[in-house]
């Protein structure tokens, strides 16, 4: 089981490998490093480290105007424990980070981690100004003495991986291509909330819940989906949407329907994993329109099921 920390400093190893970064989405570029880097600490007999930040460094230092994480904190947790991290260290990141030099921040891990090697990324850097790239490191590795491990991006369909091209294909609803890059399908794990329960008015009921606000939502529409109750899966249709059918002003809310045969209560929480884009969100004419297409929607995922399992 990982072990959750949030600072450097109520950390002492004797000796460990580290990497460094965002890891936004733990996405199939940053398995490959980690494989590896599991790999060496096998081979050395030494933990394995993973130093990230909340907010990512990049977030901090620029405003947007929509979310844009892939995943949580805690959703990072889970995905490097699934991956075999033995520490996961999430920085809160502030001006204070920031200004640490990146000789500053190498003696930390040296000193708190007795780091043997650094795994690094291409496009890596570190310390304030992101003046610690890859031969500012060789200079600090002949220093505190640990090795520089660089991994080359990888390249799927011709073009590197990276959390931002998987970003924008679920803004646009690209979420098989997403899913190809990221290793696992992208997913909302919430609270589920209650709404005016209109779906169960029309046969068709539903379970709601909303995005965090700092989490990347999808194109606005209807999407063949499994939502999870804990380790059981269910087929399922979900709507990302504002309900312009009903509602003139409204949030975005997510709404899924269950495919497969489910009787009980649902639990406080689930997680909806987003396979396929089915269509856009649409504004009907009457309720029973949007059943009709609902029942639509849900042939044509029953189908895409048969596909994939």
């Amino acid at each position: 089981m990982i072990k959750q920390l949030s600072s450097l400093t109520s950390l002492s190893l004797p000796a460990s490998v580290v990497a460094v970064g965002g890891f936004d989405g733990l996405h199939r570029g940053h398995q490959s490093l980690v494989k590896n880097m599991l790999i060496e600490a096998k081979e050395l007999g030494v933990p394995s480290v993973m130093i990230s930040f909340d907010p990512l460094p990049f977030l901090f230092f620029r405003q947007f105007e929509y979310p844009m994480n892939l995943v949580m904190p805690n959703e990072r947790a889970e995905l490097a424990n699934a991956l075999g991290i033995d520490y996961l260290i999430t920085i809160p990141f502030d001006q204070s980070v920031a200004d640490l030099s990146a000789p500053e921040f190498i003696q930390l891990l040296s000193t708190h981690l007795g780091m043997k090697s650094l795994w690094i990324g291409q496009d890596f850097s570190l310390g304030k100004n992101r003046e610690g790239t890859w031969k500012p490191l060789l200079q600090l590795a002949s220093i505190y003495h640990f090795r520089v491990q660089l991994v080359e991006k990888l390249q799927i369909d011709g073009q590197p991986v990276s959390s931002t091209r998987i970003r924008v294909s679920i803004r646009n609803g690209e979420v098989q291509k997403a899913w190809k890059l990221l290793g696992y399908p992208y997913f909302l794990k919430s609270p589920i909330v209650h709404g005016a329960a209109l779906g169960r008015k029309l046969g068709i009921p539903t379970l709601n819940m909303k995005f965090p606000a700092e989490k990347v939502i999808p194109r606005l529409g209807v999407y063949t989906t499994y939502i999870w109750f804990g380790n059981t899966r269910y087929r399922a249709i979900t709507s990302v949407g504002m309900r312009p059918t009903f509602y003139t002003d409204s949030e975005i809310i997510v709404e899924t329907f269950i495919l497969s045969d489910f009787s009980g209560t649902a639990p406080a929480e689930a997680k909806v994993e987003f396979l396929q884009f089915l269509r856009p969100e649409f504004k009907f004419n009457s309720a029973q329109e949007l059943v009709d297409q609902i029942k639509k929607d849900a042939e044509r995922a029953t189908a895409f099921f048969q596909t994939i399992e």
